[in-house]
């Protein structure tokens, strides 16, 4: 993903495979992803784990236990690509591999956390209706149907969606391998659930405000006005996360096919979406923290395996409702 040029403006320690210079700041760099991958990895398998181990899941685990897989694999997949940045092994099968499984792992995240929103929408928009609406076999349809569209989507350029690198550059190149018609539908179909998510969370918002005022008319603590402003906060915070997670890797993508690099090589902007892919992956260490960790059993799980947990009774039903809520 980078040359030489590159390489050469900053301290080189080694030298690895086809004469790949590793620098200070790449190494580093790959050891912050590093680092991401083996959180994510472990953070997942605890949510899975957690879910798997409850009677029976609901609707709503299944979304979670497919969201917690395929940030699972995100992880793995962020380990082996750490290795890759740096020994720089180069066969243009395992490119073709790599870069679809990264775009598929994405995708499938992504409209996972889509379908994990409407299933809120339609618990608090239209709650007589959720158990006709959303039930194990419709959510575990819409998964089977992500994940075919996920894969298939990251196999594109196996199928013959791809360009050739130059003779005089490396066989996996990131903007010479994927061309810019792929890029284009890649960011369209990343961007696009950001739009359905906010739509769906500003209809919840107006939805929970209005339960809120009714509630507050009869209630004096001002329970519900705090309870708006937490859920407020948690739409917030998962919107910043998701924008801040691909904005930086889109803005590349789209700068450079905008001519924005002109005077610079595909390979050098490969060490940019290096740089950018950090935040990225990052987006499958969040997700567990955003949503996961407030479902009530793996809650107590993790406070039980921090010695801090209550052995005292808990009501499911009330802290799922206000996890839904918030």
């Amino acid at each position: 993903m980078a040359n030489n040029s590159v390489a050469g403006s900053s301290l080189v320690l080694f030298t690895s495979l086809n004469g790949y210079e590793v620098t200070a700041p790449l190494l580093a760099i790959n050891g912050v992803i590093l680092l991401i991958g083996i959180l994510t990895l472990i953070s997942n398998a605890f949510v899975l784990d957690t879910l798997v181990r409850r009677t029976r899941l609901e609707a709503t685990d299944l979304v979670m236990c497919h969201l917690a897989v395929t940030d699972m694999l995100t992880g793995v997949l962020v380990i082996h690509t750490v290795g890759y940045n740096l020994i720089n092994f180069q066969n243009f099968t395992e490119c073709l591999v790599r870069l679809g499984s990264v775009l598929a792992f994405v995708f499938c995240s992504i409209y996972h956390l889509t379908l994990l929103t409407a299933d809120r929408f339609v618990k608090i928009v239209f709650p007589y209706r959720y158990q006709d609406v959303i039930s194990r076999k419709s959510v575990s349809i819409m998964s089977a149907v992500i994940w075919f569209l996920a894969v298939n989507f990251g196999l594109l350029p196996s199928y013959g969606w791809r360009g050739t690198p130059r003779s005089s550059e490396s066989p996996c190149v990131f903007l010479r391998v994927l061309i810019a018609g792929y890029l284009q539908l890649g960011l369209f179909l990343i961007f696009l659930p950001l739009v359905v998510i906010c739509i769906l969370y500003m209809k919840i918002f107006l939805v929970a405000r209005r339960h809120s005022r009714a509630i507050a008319a009869t209630d004096v603590s001002g329970n519900s006005t705090s309870g708006s402003m937490k859920f407020t906060k948690t739409v917030v915070i998962l919107i910043g996360a998701y924008i801040i997670s691909f904005s930086p890797l889109g803005g590349i993508i789209l700068v450079y096919m905008a001519g924005g690099f002109y005077d610079v090589s595909a390979e050098a902007v490969g060490i940019y979406i290096v740089y950018a892919s950090v935040l990225t992956f990052a987006n499958s260490l969040v997700n567990p923290i955003i949503y996961a960790f407030k479902l009530p059993p793996v809650r107590r799980r993790l406070l039980r395996f921090f010695g801090k947990g209550d052995n005292s009774p808990v009501s499911t039903t009330n802290e799922s409702l206000q996890t839904t809520v918030t």
